[in-house]
């Protein structure tokens, strides 16, 4: 992903992301990548969990994201973004 794309999601997200990340897909996910990182970063909040990313990538056509500290909501959200993923 672009550096200044990345460079956006890090500064909306930090709590996800922190400062530094490395984002390993196309520039063309950057709304996909925005609406799930904030429906888990409200979801977190509400639900009292500390999300932390630890990969973000494109394999095989499609939206790979992994994150340490989710429940099945959350699991769900990113479910739902890695299947939306292949049609865009």
């Amino acid at each position: 992903m672009d550096p200044e794309l990345t460079a956006l999601l890090c500064r909306d997200f930090p709590t996800l992301y922190g400062a530094e990340f490395a984002f390993a897909c196309p520039d063309s996910w950057l709304d996909l990548l925005h609406n799930l990182s904030s429906a888990l970063v409200n979801h977190a909040h509400r639900a009292g969990l500390v999300l932390v990313v630890t990969d973000v990538k494109e394999k095989h056509g499609s939206l790979r994201f992994y994150a340490d500290g989710t429940d099945a909501e959350a699991d769900r959200l990113i479910d739902e973004a890695e299947l939306a993923s292949e049609n865009l």
